[in-house]
């Protein structure tokens, strides 16, 4: 399993980052390798639409172009919280 993190302004410090990936352009999902992931959104704003501010894309193309199993994030959102109840994702807010 692989941990996608998507991070707005945090410093980030990796110890055997082998299974970590900061994802910072949409276009770097099809370089990811065919595996389950945890995603961290860290500070990460997402629209009433669904867009990650941060990456001017849809948090829906991450969730159809990678098998991802759960979502973590430190902002409660509605819209992301129906994309995962609509795709079966589980789902950690940390505020």
């Amino acid at each position: 399993m692989m941990v996608l993190i998507i991070n707005h302004g945090r410093k980030l410090n990796f110890l055997n980052n082998e299974k970590f990936v900061v994802l910072k352009d949409i276009c770097e999902l099809k370089n990811l390798q065919d595996e389950e992931y945890t995603v961290f959104l860290l500070d990460v704003d997402i629209s009433d639409g669904g867009i990650i501010k941060e990456l001017s894309c849809f948090f829906e193309e991450i969730v159809i172009s990678l098998r991802v199993i759960a979502v973590i994030t430190t902002k409660a959102n509605e819209k992301l919280r129906e994309i995962c109840d609509f795709h079966k994702i589980s789902l950690l807010e940390i505020e």
